[in-house]
């Protein structure tokens, strides 16, 4: 089916009719059409994202990290081409947990994340900030909320990746790594 309007295209990902990847593509597409001083600086934007994607295809293996990245690159195209048409957009919760064994390429893969989100303008700055649980957890009562801020302050704009993150809830209730989780959850109302 031929889709001649952005509107078109959106509500056939919403009807699942559509892949949000091929629905990208032909919002692109769609999006030459505009003037001219817009679409250079789209089209430097993309450019850039599409430089930060093959360096992504250049890691060996991981070919779900690159298949799912891809998506949410165009799960965050299609919700601003959804805010720019004035429809109903999803909020960007962009949380995730890596899985992997040591050297599997975790914050490698998170660090090209932060470049993306950077180059598509949902992150300010896009840097990593790696943490484990010593850079997070304190040794006396108010500690932990002190230094899990300086780093949440650390990573303001950007990714906190932590490392064995896990670690946080082992310790039973007399441990602050319960509490660095909960300074953090509270850093996101």
């Amino acid at each position: 089916m031929p889709y001649l309007w952005p509107k078109d295209v959106l509500a056939a990902v919403e009807a699942g009719e559509l892949p949000p990847v091929e629905a990208c593509r032909l919002l692109r597409e769609m999006d030459t059409v505009v003037a001219p001083a817009a679409r250079a600086d789209n089209g430097a934007a993309q450019q850039r994202v599409e430089e930060i994607l093959r360096e992504l295809d250049a890691l060996i293996g991981l070919g779900e990290v690159k298949k799912l990245v891809r998506e949410l690159y165009a799960f965050i195209e299609i919700q601003k081409w959804r805010q720019k048409e004035r429809l109903v957009t999803e909020p960007l919760v962009m949380h995730m947990i890596f899985k992997g064994n040591p050297g599997t390429g975790k914050t490698t893969v998170a660090r090209i994340m932060g470049k993306i989100f950077r180059a598509m303008g949902v992150l300010s700055r896009g840097h990593l900030i790696e943490v484990e649980r010593a850079d997070l957890v304190g040794e006396y009562i108010g500690h932990t909320a002190q230094k899990t801020r300086e780093q949440l302050k650390k990573a303001y704009g950007g990714i906190l990746f932590i490392d064995e993150a896990y670690s946080l809830a082992r310790g039973g209730e007399k441990d602050f790594g319960k509490e660095a989780i909960d300074c953090m959850v509270k850093s996101h109302h």
